[in-house]
Protein backbone atom coordinates (compact mmCIF):
# COMPACT_ATOMS: atom_id res chain seq x y z
CA UNK A 1 0.00 0.00 0.00
CA UNK A 2 1.43 3.57 -0.60
CA UNK A 3 2.21 6.05 1.29
CA UNK A 4 -0.62 8.09 0.20
CA UNK A 5 -3.45 4.95 0.23
CA UNK A 6 -2.28 4.46 4.04
CA UNK A 7 -3.50 8.83 4.82
CA UNK A 8 -6.24 8.40 2.70
CA UNK A 9 -7.61 4.73 5.06
CA UNK A 10 -6.38 6.67 7.59
CA UNK A 11 -8.88 9.59 7.42
CA UNK A 12 -11.45 7.41 6.49
CA UNK A 13 -11.22 5.13 9.68
CA UNK A 14 -9.95 7.24 12.60
CA UNK A 15 -10.67 11.29 10.38
CA UNK A 16 -14.50 10.08 10.49
CA UNK A 17 -15.41 8.98 13.70
CA UNK A 18 -11.94 9.65 16.11
CA UNK A 19 -12.13 13.07 15.25
CA UNK A 20 -15.58 13.74 15.43
CA UNK A 21 -15.49 12.25 18.88
CA UNK A 22 -12.87 14.16 20.42
CA UNK A 23 -13.78 15.77 23.90
CA UNK A 24 -11.63 18.76 24.21
CA UNK A 25 -9.60 20.43 26.82
CA UNK A 26 -12.44 22.90 28.01
CA UNK A 27 -10.94 25.27 29.72
CA UNK A 28 -8.78 26.67 27.04
CA UNK A 29 -11.76 25.98 24.44
CA UNK A 30 -14.29 27.74 26.13
CA UNK A 31 -10.96 23.05 24.80
CA UNK A 32 -8.17 12.75 3.29
CA UNK A 33 -6.82 13.03 0.26
CA UNK A 34 -3.96 15.70 -0.17
CA UNK A 35 -4.79 18.44 -2.54
CA UNK A 36 -0.95 18.46 -3.86
CA UNK A 37 -2.17 21.09 -6.54
CA UNK A 38 -3.35 23.58 -3.56
CA UNK A 39 -6.70 24.29 -1.74
CA UNK A 40 -9.40 25.35 -4.54
CA UNK A 41 -9.87 28.84 -2.53
CA UNK A 42 -6.40 29.77 -3.84
CA UNK A 43 -7.03 31.61 -7.27
CA UNK A 44 -9.74 33.53 -5.91
CA UNK A 45 -7.88 33.98 -2.38
CA UNK A 46 -4.52 35.63 -4.43
CA UNK A 47 -5.92 38.54 -6.13
CA UNK A 48 -4.64 42.28 -7.22
CA UNK A 49 -5.28 45.19 -5.16
CA UNK A 50 -6.58 48.79 -6.32
CA UNK A 51 -2.84 49.79 -6.59
CA UNK A 52 -1.79 46.60 -8.11
CA UNK A 53 0.07 44.93 -5.10
CA UNK A 54 -0.71 41.45 -4.68
CA UNK A 55 -3.40 40.23 -2.03
CA UNK A 56 -2.90 36.64 -0.23
CA UNK A 57 -6.25 36.15 1.97
CA UNK A 58 -5.71 33.73 4.09
CA UNK A 59 -8.02 32.12 6.53
CA UNK A 60 -7.39 31.21 11.07
CA UNK A 61 -9.42 28.71 12.55
CA UNK A 62 -9.39 29.06 16.26
CA UNK A 63 -11.40 27.89 18.75
CA UNK A 64 -11.49 30.95 21.29
CA UNK A 65 -14.58 32.37 21.89
CA UNK A 66 -16.25 35.51 24.38
CA UNK A 67 -13.27 38.07 25.37
CA UNK A 68 -10.49 35.95 24.25
CA UNK A 69 -12.15 35.49 20.60
CA UNK A 70 -12.74 39.25 20.52
CA UNK A 71 -9.19 40.24 21.42
CA UNK A 72 -7.63 37.34 18.48
CA UNK A 73 -9.87 39.28 16.02
CA UNK A 74 -8.22 42.37 17.03
CA UNK A 75 -4.58 40.95 16.26
CA UNK A 76 -5.82 39.64 13.34
CA UNK A 77 -6.94 43.09 12.46
CA UNK A 78 -3.71 44.47 13.49
CA UNK A 79 -1.46 41.94 11.60
CA UNK A 80 -3.31 42.96 8.60
CA UNK A 81 -2.59 46.18 8.87
CA UNK A 82 0.79 45.96 9.44
CA UNK A 83 1.09 43.17 7.07
CA UNK A 84 2.24 43.66 3.11
CA UNK A 85 -0.58 42.56 0.58
CA UNK A 86 -1.74 39.86 3.41
CA UNK A 87 -5.50 39.51 3.80
CA UNK A 88 -6.35 37.45 7.27
CA UNK A 89 -9.98 36.08 7.95
CA UNK A 90 -10.20 34.78 11.76
CA UNK A 91 -13.11 32.75 12.70
CA UNK A 92 -14.14 30.64 15.87
CA UNK A 93 -15.09 27.09 14.49
CA UNK A 94 -16.22 26.19 18.18
CA UNK A 95 -14.26 23.64 20.66
CA UNK A 96 -11.34 22.44 19.87
CA UNK A 97 -12.58 19.24 18.61
CA UNK A 98 -14.89 20.95 16.35
CA UNK A 99 -12.22 22.92 15.08
CA UNK A 100 -10.03 19.92 14.42
CA UNK A 101 -12.53 17.95 13.02
CA UNK A 102 -13.59 21.32 10.51
CA UNK A 103 -10.08 20.94 9.55
CA UNK A 104 -9.59 18.01 8.60
CA UNK A 105 -12.96 18.10 6.55
CA UNK A 106 -11.89 21.37 4.80
CA UNK A 107 -8.67 19.59 3.62
CA UNK A 108 -10.51 17.08 2.42
CA UNK A 109 -12.46 18.72 0.32
CA UNK A 110 -9.77 20.57 -0.76
CA UNK A 111 -10.65 23.97 1.01
CA UNK A 112 -8.53 23.58 3.84
CA UNK A 113 -7.87 27.32 6.22
CA UNK A 114 -4.03 28.20 6.59
CA UNK A 115 -3.43 28.10 10.22
CA UNK A 116 -5.69 25.56 12.82
CA UNK A 117 -5.84 26.14 16.30
CA UNK A 118 -5.47 22.45 17.18
CA UNK A 119 -5.24 21.06 21.12
CA UNK A 120 -2.04 19.72 22.55
CA UNK A 121 -3.66 16.34 22.84
CA UNK A 122 -4.33 16.34 19.26
CA UNK A 123 -0.78 16.41 17.88
CA UNK A 124 -0.34 12.34 17.27
CA UNK A 125 -3.68 12.51 16.00
CA UNK A 126 -2.38 15.86 14.13
CA UNK A 127 0.89 14.17 12.53
CA UNK A 128 -1.04 10.98 11.48
CA UNK A 129 -3.31 12.43 8.77
CA UNK A 130 -0.48 13.55 7.09
CA UNK A 131 -1.97 16.29 5.71
CA UNK A 132 0.08 19.31 8.13
CA UNK A 133 3.47 20.36 7.18
CA UNK A 134 5.86 21.06 9.93
CA UNK A 135 5.72 24.52 10.78
CA UNK A 136 9.47 25.22 11.36
CA UNK A 137 9.57 24.50 7.25
CA UNK A 138 7.10 27.49 6.57
CA UNK A 139 8.33 30.20 9.23
CA UNK A 140 10.45 33.00 7.69
CA UNK A 141 13.92 32.42 8.82
CA UNK A 142 14.75 35.69 9.53
CA UNK A 143 11.37 36.18 11.51
CA UNK A 144 11.70 34.17 14.20
CA UNK A 145 14.50 32.58 16.60
CA UNK A 146 13.64 29.52 18.48
CA UNK A 147 16.21 30.09 21.27
CA UNK A 148 13.80 33.08 22.06
CA UNK A 149 11.16 30.23 22.80
CA UNK A 150 10.42 28.55 25.75
CA UNK A 151 12.03 24.64 25.37
CA UNK A 152 9.75 23.55 27.72
CA UNK A 153 6.98 25.06 25.42
CA UNK A 154 8.84 23.64 22.11
CA UNK A 155 9.36 20.34 23.21
CA UNK A 156 5.94 19.15 23.42
CA UNK A 157 5.44 20.17 20.14
CA UNK A 158 9.16 18.98 18.50
CA UNK A 159 8.85 15.65 17.30
CA UNK A 160 11.95 13.44 16.23
CA UNK A 161 13.65 16.75 16.05
CA UNK A 162 10.90 18.60 13.86
CA UNK A 163 8.38 21.08 15.13
CA UNK A 164 5.45 20.55 13.78
CA UNK A 165 3.39 22.98 15.20
CA UNK A 166 3.63 26.75 17.30
CA UNK A 167 2.70 26.92 20.57
CA UNK A 168 0.51 29.95 20.84
CA UNK A 169 -1.86 29.67 23.86
CA UNK A 170 0.16 27.48 26.61
CA UNK A 171 -0.86 27.12 29.73
CA UNK A 172 -0.46 24.71 32.91
CA UNK A 173 -2.67 23.55 35.93
CA UNK A 174 -2.07 25.88 39.18
CA UNK A 175 -4.34 25.88 42.20
CA UNK A 176 -6.07 29.24 43.31
CA UNK A 177 -7.33 29.81 46.78
CA UNK A 178 -9.01 32.62 48.92
CA UNK A 179 -6.79 34.45 50.90
CA UNK A 180 -9.87 36.16 53.25
CA UNK A 181 -10.93 32.22 54.05
CA UNK A 182 -7.30 31.48 54.49
CA UNK A 183 -7.05 34.54 57.06
CA UNK A 184 -10.49 33.76 58.55
CA UNK A 185 -9.35 30.17 59.29
CA UNK A 186 -6.06 30.97 60.63
CA UNK A 187 -3.68 30.12 57.61
CA UNK A 188 -1.57 32.08 56.47
CA UNK A 189 -2.89 33.70 53.50
CA UNK A 190 1.02 34.39 51.93
CA UNK A 191 1.70 30.26 52.47
CA UNK A 192 -0.41 28.24 50.73
CA UNK A 193 -0.03 24.37 50.57
CA UNK A 194 2.47 22.86 48.62
CA UNK A 195 1.51 19.35 48.93
CA UNK A 196 -0.85 16.57 48.83
CA UNK A 197 -0.90 16.56 52.58
CA UNK A 198 -0.66 19.77 53.33
CA UNK A 199 -3.94 20.63 51.16
CA UNK A 200 -5.68 17.99 53.26
CA UNK A 201 -4.89 19.58 56.54
CA UNK A 202 -5.60 23.21 54.75
CA UNK A 203 -8.70 21.92 53.39
CA UNK A 204 -9.66 20.13 56.73
CA UNK A 205 -9.16 23.95 59.07
CA UNK A 206 -10.90 25.96 56.12
CA UNK A 207 -14.35 23.44 57.04
CA UNK A 208 -13.65 23.39 60.67
CA UNK A 209 -14.06 26.89 61.01
CA UNK A 210 -17.17 26.93 59.24
CA UNK A 211 -15.76 29.43 56.30
CA UNK A 212 -16.19 27.40 53.02
CA UNK A 213 -18.59 24.12 52.58
CA UNK A 214 -15.86 22.04 51.21
CA UNK A 215 -11.96 22.84 51.14
CA UNK A 216 -11.28 22.51 47.71
CA UNK A 217 -12.73 21.76 44.23
CA UNK A 218 -11.51 20.80 40.65
CA UNK A 219 -12.99 19.53 37.33
CA UNK A 220 -12.49 15.80 36.88
CA UNK A 221 -10.55 16.26 34.14
CA UNK A 222 -7.48 13.77 33.39
CA UNK A 223 -5.23 17.14 32.69
CA UNK A 224 -5.23 16.93 36.06
CA UNK A 225 -3.68 13.32 36.59
CA UNK A 226 -1.09 14.11 33.60
CA UNK A 227 0.29 16.94 35.30
CA UNK A 228 0.57 14.69 38.67
CA UNK A 229 2.27 12.29 36.80
CA UNK A 230 4.78 14.36 35.56
CA UNK A 231 5.56 15.82 39.02
CA UNK A 232 6.09 12.40 39.74
CA UNK A 233 8.35 11.73 36.37
CA UNK A 234 6.28 8.62 35.93
CA UNK A 235 4.76 8.42 31.80
CA UNK A 236 1.32 8.03 31.33
CA UNK A 237 1.95 5.74 28.58
CA UNK A 238 5.63 3.07 27.56
CA UNK A 239 7.77 3.97 24.59
CA UNK A 240 9.06 7.05 26.46
CA UNK A 241 5.41 8.15 26.90
CA UNK A 242 4.94 7.44 23.08
CA UNK A 243 7.88 9.60 21.78
CA UNK A 244 9.98 6.33 20.94
CA UNK A 245 7.40 4.85 19.60
CA UNK A 246 3.92 3.86 19.40
CA UNK A 247 2.49 3.31 22.95
CA UNK A 248 1.53 0.01 24.04
CA UNK A 249 1.43 -0.18 27.57
CA UNK A 250 -0.40 2.23 30.26
CA UNK A 251 1.13 3.22 33.84
CA UNK A 252 -2.40 3.23 35.64
CA UNK A 253 -1.04 1.12 38.55
CA UNK A 254 2.01 3.04 39.31
CA UNK A 255 2.82 3.92 42.72
CA UNK A 256 2.60 7.45 41.10
CA UNK A 257 -0.80 7.00 39.78
CA UNK A 258 -1.61 5.31 43.11
CA UNK A 259 -0.53 8.53 45.31
CA UNK A 260 -3.04 10.42 43.50
CA UNK A 261 -5.93 8.70 43.40
CA UNK A 262 -5.87 7.23 46.81
CA UNK A 263 -5.27 11.21 48.19
CA UNK A 264 -8.12 12.33 45.87
CA UNK A 265 -10.93 9.55 47.04
CA UNK A 266 -9.54 10.66 50.60
CA UNK A 267 -10.10 14.08 50.10
CA UNK A 268 -13.68 12.58 48.76
CA UNK A 269 -14.63 10.44 51.69
CA UNK A 270 -13.48 13.00 54.47
CA UNK A 271 -15.72 15.42 52.60
CA UNK A 272 -13.09 18.07 51.36
CA UNK A 273 -13.51 17.55 47.62
CA UNK A 274 -16.29 19.15 46.03
CA UNK A 275 -16.98 16.97 42.76
CA UNK A 276 -18.26 19.07 40.05
CA UNK A 277 -18.51 16.31 37.50
CA UNK A 278 -16.72 15.21 34.26
CA UNK A 279 -14.97 17.66 32.37
CA UNK A 280 -17.43 20.82 34.49
CA UNK A 281 -15.10 23.39 34.22
CA UNK A 282 -17.36 25.96 34.58
CA UNK A 283 -19.37 24.30 37.79
CA UNK A 284 -15.66 23.91 39.60
CA UNK A 285 -14.94 27.52 38.95
CA UNK A 286 -18.46 28.83 40.68
CA UNK A 287 -18.22 26.83 43.77
CA UNK A 288 -14.68 28.93 44.37
CA UNK A 289 -16.16 32.33 43.24
CA UNK A 290 -19.32 31.74 45.39
CA UNK A 291 -16.85 30.74 48.07
CA UNK A 292 -18.25 27.05 48.65
CA UNK A 293 -14.49 25.94 48.34
CA UNK A 294 -11.55 27.80 49.56
CA UNK A 295 -9.12 26.29 47.04
CA UNK A 296 -9.77 25.22 43.13
CA UNK A 297 -7.52 23.48 40.55
CA UNK A 298 -7.89 24.99 37.16
CA UNK A 299 -5.66 26.42 34.40
CA UNK A 300 -3.19 29.68 34.34
CA UNK A 301 -5.32 30.39 31.28
CA UNK A 302 -7.78 31.83 33.44
CA UNK A 303 -5.43 34.30 35.93
CA UNK A 304 -7.42 37.38 34.64
CA UNK A 305 -11.22 36.91 34.66
CA UNK A 306 -10.86 34.73 37.98
CA UNK A 307 -9.15 37.60 39.46
CA UNK A 308 -12.03 40.06 38.46
CA UNK A 309 -14.64 37.27 39.60
CA UNK A 310 -12.91 36.79 43.20
CA UNK A 311 -12.97 40.80 43.44
CA UNK A 312 -16.51 40.63 42.45
CA UNK A 313 -17.56 38.18 45.17
CA UNK A 314 -15.49 40.26 47.83
CA UNK A 315 -12.53 38.26 48.43
CA UNK A 316 -8.77 38.75 47.51
CA UNK A 317 -7.14 35.99 45.03
CA UNK A 318 -4.18 33.84 45.81
CA UNK A 319 -2.38 31.38 43.53
CA UNK A 320 0.14 28.22 44.21
CA UNK A 321 1.91 26.24 42.31
CA UNK A 322 0.08 22.40 42.12
CA UNK A 323 0.52 20.44 44.78
CA UNK A 324 2.47 16.97 44.99
CA UNK A 325 3.30 14.32 47.02
CA UNK A 326 5.43 15.43 49.71
CA UNK A 327 6.34 18.80 47.88
CA UNK A 328 8.56 16.97 45.68
CA UNK A 329 8.88 18.38 42.19
CA UNK A 330 9.61 17.36 38.65
CA UNK A 331 7.59 19.47 36.38
CA UNK A 332 4.46 20.11 34.52
CA UNK A 333 3.36 19.50 31.17
CA UNK A 334 1.73 22.16 28.76
CA UNK A 335 -1.80 22.62 27.95
CA UNK A 336 -3.61 24.26 25.43
CA UNK A 337 -3.01 24.65 21.54
CA UNK A 338 -0.95 25.09 18.96
CA UNK A 339 -1.39 26.51 15.47
CA UNK A 340 -0.83 24.21 12.24
CA UNK A 341 -0.53 24.37 8.70
CA UNK A 342 -2.09 22.31 5.97
CA UNK A 343 0.61 20.91 3.82
CA UNK A 344 -1.86 21.49 0.38
CA UNK A 345 -2.09 25.11 0.52
CA UNK A 346 0.08 26.76 -1.93
CA UNK A 347 3.51 28.77 -1.50
CA UNK A 348 1.91 31.70 -1.35
CA UNK A 349 -0.59 30.98 1.45
CA UNK A 350 2.02 28.79 3.81
CA UNK A 351 4.74 32.06 3.63
CA UNK A 352 1.63 34.18 4.74
CA UNK A 353 0.90 32.11 7.12
CA UNK A 354 4.52 31.70 8.12
CA UNK A 355 4.62 35.48 8.43
CA UNK A 356 1.18 35.88 10.44
CA UNK A 357 2.67 32.69 13.07
CA UNK A 358 5.78 34.24 13.74
CA UNK A 359 4.37 37.89 14.41
CA UNK A 360 1.84 36.49 16.72
CA UNK A 361 4.62 34.78 18.71
CA UNK A 362 6.89 37.81 19.15
CA UNK A 363 7.22 39.80 22.99
CA UNK A 364 4.93 42.52 21.76
CA UNK A 365 1.89 40.44 21.22
CA UNK A 366 2.60 37.83 23.45
CA UNK A 367 2.64 40.32 25.88
CA UNK A 368 -0.54 41.11 25.41
CA UNK A 369 -1.52 38.06 25.15
CA UNK A 370 -0.93 37.03 28.93
CA UNK A 371 -1.37 39.74 30.37
CA UNK A 372 -5.15 39.97 29.59
CA UNK A 373 -5.70 36.30 29.98
CA UNK A 374 -2.93 34.25 31.85
CA UNK A 375 -1.76 32.34 29.05
CA UNK A 376 1.88 32.27 29.72
CA UNK A 377 3.88 34.08 27.12
CA UNK A 378 5.65 31.14 24.47
CA UNK A 379 8.46 34.06 23.97
CA UNK A 380 11.25 34.24 26.29
CA UNK A 381 11.80 37.78 25.39
CA UNK A 382 7.88 38.50 26.62
CA UNK A 383 8.17 37.77 30.19
CA UNK A 384 12.00 39.20 30.45
CA UNK A 385 10.41 42.72 29.15
CA UNK A 386 7.56 42.10 31.72
CA UNK A 387 10.02 41.24 34.09
CA UNK A 388 11.96 44.59 33.65
CA UNK A 389 8.79 46.55 33.55
CA UNK A 390 7.67 45.12 36.57
CA UNK A 391 4.80 43.50 36.11
CA UNK A 392 4.88 40.35 38.19
CA UNK A 393 5.88 42.69 41.41
CA UNK A 394 2.27 44.34 40.95
CA UNK A 395 0.77 41.05 39.58
CA UNK A 396 2.33 38.14 41.67
CA UNK A 397 -0.61 35.79 40.61
CA UNK A 398 0.42 35.72 36.79
CA UNK A 399 3.97 34.86 37.98
CA UNK A 400 3.09 31.46 39.35
CA UNK A 401 2.66 29.49 36.18
CA UNK A 402 6.11 30.71 35.11
CA UNK A 403 7.78 30.10 38.28
CA UNK A 404 6.78 26.60 37.92
CA UNK A 405 7.21 26.32 34.22
CA UNK A 406 11.00 27.74 34.89
CA UNK A 407 11.12 24.50 37.59
CA UNK A 408 10.05 22.07 35.15
CA UNK A 409 13.41 19.56 33.91
CA UNK A 410 12.97 18.24 31.02
CA UNK A 411 12.49 14.32 30.84
CA UNK A 412 9.83 12.13 28.97
CA UNK A 413 7.77 12.83 31.64
CA UNK A 414 7.43 16.79 31.34
CA UNK A 415 7.16 16.38 27.36
CA UNK A 416 3.74 15.03 27.65
CA UNK A 417 2.75 11.76 26.01
CA UNK A 418 1.72 11.60 22.39
CA UNK A 419 -1.10 9.59 21.42
CA UNK A 420 -3.66 9.42 18.26
CA UNK A 421 -6.43 8.32 21.11
CA UNK A 422 -6.10 10.49 23.62
CA UNK A 423 -9.21 11.69 24.11
CA UNK A 424 -10.31 8.05 24.69
CA UNK A 425 -7.92 7.83 27.37
CA UNK A 426 -8.81 11.07 29.08
CA UNK A 427 -12.55 9.89 29.29
CA UNK A 428 -11.48 6.22 30.56
CA UNK A 429 -9.58 7.86 33.38
CA UNK A 430 -12.17 10.33 34.07
CA UNK A 431 -15.27 7.96 34.62
CA UNK A 432 -12.34 5.61 36.15
CA UNK A 433 -12.74 7.95 39.14
CA UNK A 434 -16.09 8.17 39.36
CA UNK A 435 -16.03 4.52 39.83
CA UNK A 436 -13.75 4.67 42.93
CA UNK A 437 -15.91 7.20 44.61
CA UNK A 438 -19.63 5.70 43.72
CA UNK A 439 -19.37 2.71 43.91
CA UNK A 440 -18.17 1.18 47.47
CA UNK A 441 -17.09 -2.05 45.75
CA UNK A 442 -14.51 -0.44 44.08
CA UNK A 443 -11.41 0.23 45.76
CA UNK A 444 -8.77 2.62 44.04
CA UNK A 445 -6.22 -0.44 42.65
CA UNK A 446 -8.62 -2.50 41.19
CA UNK A 447 -10.17 0.58 39.07
CA UNK A 448 -6.81 1.54 38.23
CA UNK A 449 -6.43 -2.04 37.08
CA UNK A 450 -9.60 -1.42 34.82
CA UNK A 451 -8.07 2.13 33.85
CA UNK A 452 -4.96 0.38 32.11
CA UNK A 453 -6.37 -2.51 30.55
CA UNK A 454 -8.88 -0.60 29.17
CA UNK A 455 -6.23 2.10 28.09
CA UNK A 456 -4.39 -0.45 26.50
CA UNK A 457 -7.34 -1.40 24.69
CA UNK A 458 -7.97 1.31 22.70
CA UNK A 459 -3.92 1.81 22.24
CA UNK A 460 -4.05 -1.53 20.20
CA UNK A 461 -7.17 -0.45 18.66
CA UNK A 462 -5.91 2.64 17.02
CA UNK A 463 -2.44 1.44 16.24
CA UNK A 464 -3.99 -1.23 14.01
CA UNK A 465 -5.72 1.32 11.93
CA UNK A 466 -2.63 3.38 11.40
CA UNK A 467 -0.09 0.26 11.21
Amino acid sequence: MTKHNTRRRFIKTVGATGIAGLAGCSQDGQAQNQNTGGDSGETSGTTAGSTGTKTTTIKFWHAMGGDLGAFIDTLASEFQQQADGIELEATKKGSYRETLNATTSAVQSGNPPAIAQIFEIGTQLAIDSGVFTPVEDIIPKDAVNFDDYLDSVLNYYRIDGKLHSMPFNSSNAIFYYNKNAFEEAGLDPENPPTSYEGVMDAAKTLTDAGVVDKGTTWPNHSWFVEQWFAEQNQTLVNNGNGRNGRATKANFESEASKNIFEWWTDLYNEGQYLNPGIEAWSEAQQAFLTQKTGMLGYSTSSIAPMAKGAKKNGFELGTMQLPTPNGKRQGVVIGGASLWTPASLSAEKKKAAGEFIAWLTKPEQQKRWHTNTGYFPVNKRAISQLEDEGFYEENPDFRTAIDQLRATKDSPATRGALMGTFTKVRTIVEEGYVSMIQDSSTNVEDALGSIDSQVEEVLKSYNQKVS
